[in-house]
């Protein structure tokens, strides 16, 4: 399987939350109630996106009010709690415990982390299984929605540079794009 095809990083995810159902109680109670909510094909990959090789910080936001930060230069995803750093050839989960407890969590190989609190009383939060970090043995770094019914976006700039944004979000969700004048023709480029 080649490192770029969306079959490639379904079983990257398969095996990581075969993995994670064992080793963390939370994230089997997360999964769990999850799948059995929306099913078992609900937790999938979503076209991912490169988020290594890029000008930190990427603002990575989950559910519409959770952001978190992904810095490429320390391979690290941080939020208010806490960091994780973000080693080759492993795979993070972002989510939220069963519970509304209001912390979003990373679980990875290594370590269960909250990473950040996020506000319980707003009608989106981020979903118990909504997003996944995959480093490949080479140093890419992607990240891609797992089929959340919050969403997430990501904005942030290539080293080209090259600034992006990226919205995950199902289809009830309005976008609205306003444009602005742009006041320089090229100004990164001089």
């Amino acid at each position: 399987m080649s490192a770029q095809t969306p079959a490639y990083f379904e079983a990257m995810l398969t095996d990581a939350v075969n993995e994670f159902r064992k080793k963390y109680p939370s994230f089997e109670e997360a999964y769990n109630t999850y799948i059995g909510q929306y099913g078992e094909s609900s937790v999938r990959v979503h076209e991912p996106v490169r988020i290594s090789d890029t000008i930190d910080p990427v603002v990575i936001v989950l559910g519409r009010t959770t952001p978190l930060f992904y810095r490429d230069s320390r391979r690290a995803l941080t939020g208010s709690l806490g960091t994780i750093e973000i080693e080759k050839g492993n795979v993070y989960v972002l989510g939220r415990r069963a519970s509304l407890d209001s912390k979003l969590v990373v679980w990875s190989q290594t370590a269960e982390v909250e990473i950040e609190e996020y506000d319980s009383r707003v009608r989106i939060v981020p979903s118990r299984i909504h997003a996944a970090i995959f480093a490949s043995e080479d140093g890419e770094v992607l990240f891609s929605d797992l089929g959340s019914g919050s969403g997430s976006i990501l904005a942030g700039e290539t080293s080209k540079p090259e600034p992006f944004i990226f919205l995950f979000a199902p289809p009830s969700v309005g976008v609205h794009r306003v444009p602005t004048i742009q006041k320089y023709a090229n100004a990164w480029m001089k």
